[in-house]
This record gives structure tokens, sequence and C-alpha cells, in this order.
């Protein structure tokens, strides 16, 4: 699968917090910011919910007849 790279604007706050968590997590701020990104992806329900699960994103249940 070909990569792209997209470039973000931080604050700098954000972005040493960023630095910070990502070193906790022992992840790269890569790692950490494109797991962010699928998640609200997932969240947002632009993911399957096999992915959703993997992400750790709560699966809705099916409607039933009569709910709204």
């Amino acid at each position: 699968m070909t990569k792209c790279i997209i470039g973000v604007r931080v604050t700098p706050e954000d972005k040493e917090l960023l630095e910070k968590v990502s070193k906790a997590r022992g992840e790269d701020i890569s790692d950490f910011v494109r797991r962010a990104f699928r998640k609200e992806l997932a969240s947002l329900s632009y993911l399957n919910d096999e992915e959703k699960k993997a992400l750790g994103v709560k699966v809705g249940e099916p409607k039933t007849q009569g709910s709204a």
C-alpha cells in the first residue's frame, strides 16, 4: 500500500504533550496520530465493525423494529 504524507500544524503545547504521551506509550508520534485519526473515523462510522472493535470503539447494537 502506498502511503501519503500529511503535514499538520499544532501549538507548541500540543506538540509537547504529543511527544510526552507517545514516549510514555512507547510509540512513534506518527503511530499515535494514525491511531487517533482512525479511532475518530471509527467513531463516526466510517470504518467497519471489525476495524472499530480492533480500535476499541464500541460497535452499536442493531436497531430493532420500533426503536428510534
